[in-house]
């Protein structure tokens, strides 16, 4: 499992709000550096890496929300949104990519589990453990391409620098 990245630039006598602000953009940081990885299905190591990294945004995202909870003009509506809701907006986002990373993972860890069983025990007649392997292998690669196509929607619709941005505000 991947180590966190080492945060800087905190200080406990600055504001709750400047501290997300610096510590915020290391956590979004850390899971882009995994980026590099995600076109290449057999990185399965980088994948969960890279959940990790997903799941410890979220929770700093979820545990400065109250920074996030005053009324903004939204550029792309006429009409003021809360920023909290806007925030919201980007936590399920988060949630929504360690779900996915979460599903990957776990197919992957029943296939090595079953991998491992079916080379433990040679002489045993295996067509039920083949077709679960089978059926894990198409879940996992349907988890992984709806992941890729998410994660594309979002480098498309900036969702780096969006969140960025509200952190920054």
């Amino acid at each position: 499992m991947a180590k966190p990245k080492k945060i800087v630039g905190i200080n406990p006598k600055q504001s709750f709000h400047e501290n997300a602000r610096i510590l915020l953009p290391q956590k979004v940081a850390e899971v882009y550096s995994w980026e590099q990885f995600i076109h290449d299905p057999e990185k399965r190591e980088e994948l969960h890496n890279m959940r990790i990294s997903v799941k410890r945004l979220r929770y700093t995202m979820e545990f400065f929300s109250v920074n996030y909870d005053t009324p903004r003009k939204h550029k792309a509506r006429k009409y003021h949104t809360s920023k909290y809701e806007e925030w919201t907006d980007f936590i399920d986002t988060i949630i929504e990519l360690q779900d996915i990373l979460g599903d990957i993972h776990d197919n992957d860890v029943v296939l090595e589990t079953l991998t491992e069983y079916k080379n433990n025990h040679p002489s045993t007649d295996m067509v039920g453990i083949e077709t679960l392997m089978t059926r894990t292998r198409e879940k996992r690669n349907a988890d992984y391409e709806s992941f890729l196509k998410r994660w594309e929607h979002l480098t498309k619709t900036g969702f780096k620098r969006k969140l960025l941005d509200i952190i920054a505000s």
